[in-house]
Formats: C-alpha cells, sequence, structure tokens
C-alpha cells in the first residue's frame, strides 16, 4: 500500500469532502510485449473545498502508478498509471484510492500486449527487423556482389544480387539411364526412379538397363496372352511370343472369383465346379434412419470410412457425430472425445485432426481398440508464432509421407479479416511431425495465389514412396464445406522433412486430388502428368485424367458414372493398351475405382473393382454387380451379382481389406440432395448407408496407387513396394 506523505497539521478533513475518479475505468488499449513503457492519466477530483488526505493500493504488476499522490487539492489532480509488459497477453487489475472515514473508490485498468511476430527474411541477402509503428517486418538489402551462403546444395558461388542470393546451377548426372537426376537443396544430387519402361502389352514386358536405358525381355512362360477359346486352344506366352497351345484335361480354364468356383476343361469343354452365389453384406449401418424421433433419439450423420486390413470400419463425419472405431464388430466403441474433422490409419493407430474438436488445431493419434489418446501434436503450443497471426487455425489435411514422418497442413483466418467468422482469406502452415507426434519442422505456405481471398484450399494432397510431399490449391466455388474446387491450381512440393522443392501454377486447370506412382504426378481434372521430381509434363493422355489407379504396368481413369467404356494405359506413357467395352445395356454404376489382389490358381493377379448395373428390361429393378476388370489386358475378371437391398445411390466409397470390401453409399445433405464425391471433405454433413461385403480372394493390391486417397487407410501415399533385383533393376 502507498500511504500519504501529507502533514495532518497542514491539512483539514471533512467527512463530507467527496472524491472521485475520472474514469474509473481505464484502458492502455494494445501494445507491443517489447518491455515499452505505455503511460495513460486519469483524474482525481476533488469536488469540496479542502485538500484530502489519500492512500493508494495500486494496481499489481505489469502496471503501477507514477508518484502517486497523497494530498488531493480542491479540483481535479492528474495521475499517471504504467503498463510495462514483456510477455504477450491480455491483463486487467484494480487499484483502490482510500479516503479516511469514507467510503472507498475502485477503480481498474486493463491492456493487451502483443507478441512481436517472428521476421524471417526472405533470403540470406536481407536483414530483417520488426517496425512497431508500421507493424510490418521491414528488410535491408545487402550490396551486390557480397557472397552469400544460399542454404541449397544446389547453387555454387553464389553472391547477392538484387537482395536475393543467386549463383550456378549444380548440374547432377549419375550416368544412369534408369534414373531422374534432380538436385535436392538440402541432401544435393538425387537420382530417383525413373518412370516404368513401357513393355508391348502382349509377351514382352518393359525393362531399364542403367546404360542402355529401357528396353524389352520376354514375359514368364505360360501367361495368359489373350481370350481362352475353347478347352482346345488357349493363347499363352512362350519364350516371348504370344502362341496357340493345347490345354489338357483339367487345365483351369476359368478361375475361382468371389462368387463362383474355378472351372477346369473337361473333355474340351471348360466346366464350373460349382453354381455361382449372390453377394450379400454381412453387416450394414444406415445413419439416414438411425433416429427414432418419436422416443428423441437422433439421428447420427456419418459419411466417411476408414478401413482396416482385416476389415474393421471405423466411421466418421465432419464433426457432426462422434466417431465409431470399429463399428462393424462386437468390439465397436464410441471415441470418447466426440467428432472429428477427419482421419488416417498410420502405424497401426487412428490419426484425427482436430481432436478433440476444442480448441482446434490438434492431430491425435487413437488406439482404435478404446479409443484413447496415444499421443496428440497442439499447434497453438508447438508454433505460438503462428496462432499469433491468426483467430482461428485448424487442420485441412493430414498425409502420411513414411512411418517416421506425418505432414499437417494447418488452414487459419488471418487477423487482418478482424474476427470475421465469415472471412474468405486464408492463412496456410505446414507441420511435419515424427512417429511419436513431436514437432520436425513448421513454415507458412506462401504465394500469391494465396493471398486472394476466395477461400484458397488444398483439394489434393498426396506423398510418394520415398515422402516427397504434394499439395494442390486452389480457390473454391462454394463458401462452406463441402467445398467445391475452382481455377486456376497451385502445386507446391516438399521433401520429406518439409524443405521446399518446387512449385507452379496452372491458370486452366481446376483443383482436385493427386496421385503419385512411379515418379509421375497424376492431377484430377487433368490430362497433363507431370514429373514428380520437377513438375514439369511428362506426356499428355488423350482424355482428363480424373482420379486414377495405377499398377506397375498400367495406368487407368476412373470411369464415368452412365459410361460403358474404361480405359488402360502403359503405366508412364500415353499409349492406351486396351479399352474395356461393357455389354450392350450395362454402365458403369458408380465413379469409384480401386485396385485388388486376386489369387488365382496361376498366382496373384491385380484388378480394378467397380461396380455395374444392367439395365435389363425384363427386370423392373437393374441388377447390380462387382465386377473385376484384369488390370494387365482389360478383360473380365469375374462379375458378381449383388444383393444389397434398398439403395439411395451407387457406391460413393469403397476399400479392399483382406477378403472383404467396405462400401458407403446414399450419402446426402440437406433436401435430400446427394452429396458431393469430389468436393473436400466429400459429403460433409450428410448420412450415409455403410456395409460390408464378403470377398473371398481378394486383398489389397500390392501396387502404387490403390485409388483416391491412396488407400483403405486414407493415407495418401504412394504405397511402398519391395525394389526389384537383378541385371535389370534401376540402380
Amino acid at each position: 500500500m502507498l500511504l500519504g506523505l501529507g502533514c495532518s497539521d497542514r491539512v483539514q478533513h471533512t467527512n463530507d469532502v467527496p472524491l472521485r475518479l475520472d474514469p474509473d475505468q481505464l484502458s492502455f488499449g494494445v501494445s507491443w510485449a517489447t518491455g515499452g513503457l505505455v503511460e495513460r492519466t486519469l483524474q482525481v477530483v476533488n469536488d469540496g473545498r479542502t485538500s484530502v488526505e489519500v492512500s493508494w493500493t495500486p494496481p499489481g504488476p505489469p502496471f503501477s502508478v507514477a508518484d502517486p499522490p497523497s494530498v488531493i487539492p480542491p479540483g481535479a489532480t492528474t495521475v499517471t498509471l504504467r503498463f510495462e509488459a514483456k510477455i504477450a497477453g491480455r491483463y486487467s487489475r484494480s487499484f483502490v484510492l482510500h479516503e479516511l472515514g469514507l467510503p472507498d473508490l475502485p477503480g481498474a485498468v486493463e491492456a493487451t500486449a502483443k507478441a512481436i511476430p517472428e521476421c524471417v527474411p526472405s533470403s540470406p541477402c536481407v536483414t530483417t527487423r520488426f517496425d512497431e509503428v508500421l507493424g510490418v517486418c521491414v528488410e535491408t538489402t545487402f550490396p551486390d556482389g557480397q557472397a552469400c551462403a544460399p542454404g541449397s546444395l544446389c547453387v555454387l558461388g553464389a553472391t547477392c544480387q538484387a537482395g536475393r542470393c543467386v549463383g550456378a546451377e549444380k548440374v547432377c548426372d549419375d550416368g544412369n539411364k534408369c534414373t531422374v537426376d534432380v538436385c535436392n537443396a538440402q541432401t544435393g544430387c538425387e537420382f530417383l526412379p525413373a518412370p516404368p519402361c513401357p513393355g508391348d502389352g502382349v509377351c514382352q514386358v518393359g525393362v531399364c538397363h542403367p546404360d542402355t536405358g529401357c528396353g524389352l525381355t520376354p514375359a514368364a512362360d505360360g501367361l495368359a496372352c489373350g481370350p481362352l477359346q475353347t478347352c482346345v486352344a488357349a493363347d499363352v506366352c512362350i519364350n516371348g511370343q504370344c502362341v496357340v497351345r493345347d490345354p489338357p484335361d483339367g487345365y483351369v480354364c476359368g478361375e475361382a472369383s468371389p462368387c463362383e468356383p474355378e472351372a477346369r476343361c473337361q473333355l474340351d469343354q471348360c466346366v464350373r465346379q460349382g453354381p455361382r452365389t449372390t453377394l450379400s453384406p454381412t453387416w450394414s449401418f444406415d445413419s439416414l434412419t438411425s433416429g427414432n424421433y418419436d422416443a428423441g433419439v437422433v439421428a447420427t450423420y456419418y459419411s466417411d470410412l476408414v478401413l482396416e486390413p482385416t476389415g474393421a470400419l471405423t466411421l466418421g463425419n465432419f464433426f457432426q457425430s462422434p466417431m465409431r472405431l470399429r463399428a462393424n464388430t462386437p468390439a465397436s466403441v464410441e471415441a470418447p472425445n466426440g467428432a472429428s474433422r477427419r482421419c488416417i490409419l498410420w502405424n497401426g493407430r487412428l490419426v484425427c485432426a482436430d481432436y478433440p474438436s476444442t480448441p482446434n488445431g490438434r492431430v491425435t493419434a487413437l488406439d482404435l481398440s478404446t479409443g484413447a489418446i496415444v499421443w496428440s501434436f497442439n499447434v497453438h503450443e508447438a508454433r505460438p508464432d503462428f496462432a499469433a497471426l491468426a483467430d482461428q487455425i485448424f487442420l485441412a489435411r493430414l498425409v502420411v509421407q513414411g512411418n517416421d514422418r506425418l505432414a499437417a497442413l494447418y488452414e487459419a483466418y488471418p487477423r487482418t479479416a478482424n474476427g470475421n467468422p465469415g472471412t474468405l482469406c486464408r492463412l496456410y502452415f505446414l507441420i511435419v511431425m515424427n512417429g511419436s507426434g513431436a514437432l520436425v519442422q513448421g513454415q507458412q505456405i506462401r504465394d500469391p495465389l494465396l493471398d486472394v481471398c476466395n477461400h484458397p484450399h488444398p483439394y489434393g494432397v498426396a506423398a510418394d514412396s520415398v515422402g516427397n510431399l504434394f499439395i494442390a490449391f486452389s480457390p473454391s466455388k462454394t463458401v462452406q464445406a463441402p467445398l467445391v474446387p475452382d481455377k486456376p491450381m497451385l502445386l507446391v512440393s516438399f521433401t520429406h522433412d518439409g524443405v521446399f522443392r518446387w512449385k507452379l501454377t496452372d491458370f486452366t486447370m481446376n483443383g482436385g486430388e493427386l496421385a503419385v506412382a512411379r515418379g509421375l504426378l497424376y492431377p484430377e481434372n487433368s490430362d497433363v502428368v507431370l514429373f514428380a521430381a520437377t513438375g514439369l509434363p511428362a506426356f499428355q493422355l488423350p482424355e482428363i485424367g480424373g482420379r486414377v489407379v495405377v499398377s506397375d504396368a498400367r495406368l487407368l481413369t476412373a470411369p464415368v458414372a452412365g459410361g460403358s467404356t474404361l480405359s488402360g494405359y502403359e503405366a508412364g506413357t500415353a499409349t492406351r493398351r486396351w479399352q474395356h467395352v461393357l455389354p450392350f445395356g450395362m454402365s458403369f454404376w458408380s465413379e469409384p475405382l480401386r485396385l485388388a489382389s486376386w489369387q488365382t490358381s496361376k498366382g496373384e493377379r491385380t484388378v480394378a473393382l467397380t461396380f455395374v448395373e444392367d439395365n435389363d428390361l425384363s427386370s423392373f429393378q437393374p441388377i447390380r454387380s462387382l465386377r473385376g476388370i484384369d488390370v494387365n489386358d482389360g478383360r473380365e475378371a469375374f462379375t458378381c451379382p449383388l444383393n444389397l437391398g434398398s439403395t439411395r445411390s451407387g457406391p460413393q466409397l469403397f476399400e479392399v481389406a483382406n477378403g472383404s470390401i467396405g462400401v458407403m453409399e446414399g450419402a446426402i445433405t440437406g433436401a435430400g440432395q446427394l452429396g458431393c464425391s469430389k468436393c473436400d471433405p466429400p459429403f460433409a454433413g450428410s448420412e450415409g448407408r455403410f456395409f460390408s461385403l464378403p470377398l473371398p480372394g481378394i486383398g489389397p493390391a500390392r501396387e502404387p496407387w490403390l485409388g483416391t486417397f491412396g488407400g483403405p487407410g486414407h493415407d495418401h501415399q504412394e504405397e511402398i513396394l519391395p525394389q526389384p533385383t537383378g541385371p535389370t533393376a534401376p540402380n
């Protein structure tokens, strides 16, 4: 307490002399947390005719009263209060003016101290400081010709030129024609696997030799190279040539499928060893009809699934309902902390964006059996400098870069939007974390396209087999989720550890999902395929690529619902190897396409799974089937009839597990409209129907890109496959 210092024999005190504070609530406004002194004044008004002795209980730090008066004469006395904060935050304190014999006069002060933003130099040729008056970072440029450290092993003899560190480009060449030679800023020269060499589509497969590049070698003897004509003649590869041979009795002339036993040659006839069956769901759940409004039970909202290799399905949505872990098993459990934005599978755990959802900005790994939190990353705690730039920061996408790296792409409302929750301005931050959810690297992603307030959004994300990251941004046609992409598209690439690699802008292309496989990048809504190492065009397809699947030998573009053709291209080229045409009256029931392995008598084959319907005029209802198409030659592998009960749409999302698939259909949004499959997040806020369909002999394919989102766990990463060995393998 500060006591009055006046002499009582010189000051007459009367109990009827009133004092008042003007104002009694004093604001210091907003200042920078630099320890600088901010002063404000108030008046102590004595409305009486005599001076009054007083004492003070001052506000606590970081506030103080400068030279508090102990005697208040008649009239107004100016008192100075000070604020001096070194730590960012919002502060409020109270103080009291005491007058002998009269009630205390309370007052209050409040102030906000903002953290000084970190000023990161835009190049090694500038220094930077924060100007507190202007509220911006200000750079000072070094003289031209001054030596500089470019921060890149790909730049030699660097000097400053107009504020930029420039030099000669490092040339990388390992003399190996089976690699793409590029320079990485942090590691120097990298020699990445080149796109696969094309075969002839019959009995010659593509191989690469380091000295001569692409060539051909004979396919394995006995490989089918054409349709089985009869059990008298079969087209097979022998010594690299497609020849006709007479198969013996017992020869498997028709492979076992999920709905049919195998067929064998018997006296020149191909005979099935049992009847065909119709596939029916072993489990189903319809979130649209899950409520009982008469009983006060509210329906759940589910429109997303994550599939484990065992076939266990986890259901989620865009914050509407608590996640249901392993919903199709007896061990089903509700996530204890409510809903999430979206989830993926990583290292045997469910990793969710913005979970728990309050506050936003957390990436959390959950035990799939119990829903218990294993670890959680909070961007507000790990990077307060990011949070200082934004009114709200939350997750946009998660991407697996390997078992030791996870990329989290954060979206934020900039503070310049003045807290407007409807702003279409955005900031983006990239966080790379390790396998335990700890920060490895963080940075703001900057580009003029992202500065335009048209809700720029990352509609496509992917990572290749070595962890290089690719992000496709574009403006949005819609304001709220689910978001619809517009043009132009900005493509940005980073390394496994979040170091910038390259970027490009295409003003003719809409944004969309990405696929990456064997050194090539496939943007949705484009017919141009890019080199993943550089972003430069590799080749152009004769059709818009859409959402693709990629095997070691083939590239397939997703079918068009209602269409009747599906094309297969030689992987790494624009050469069409086959076109699968559905019989008259049949059409593709939906657009999703997935690669799966099919166990046959001659080993494992890769098939593309899709759904078809036959509008048979003799039936009141279309006949729906699951169709398998051989990726190498485009022939029908099998077609299994389905009994799915009442459906609201074709399958909108499905994934492949060992011996089963998980399917979602009927996800709708307000007023009964079908959800948006090519939005982000797809089908947000809608109610889907889910089911598990048994598929004996079917499992996830061992191929680079199994379908949209990368695979059943939606990890967005190219499958990591065993490297080829032998004299023709790339070094």
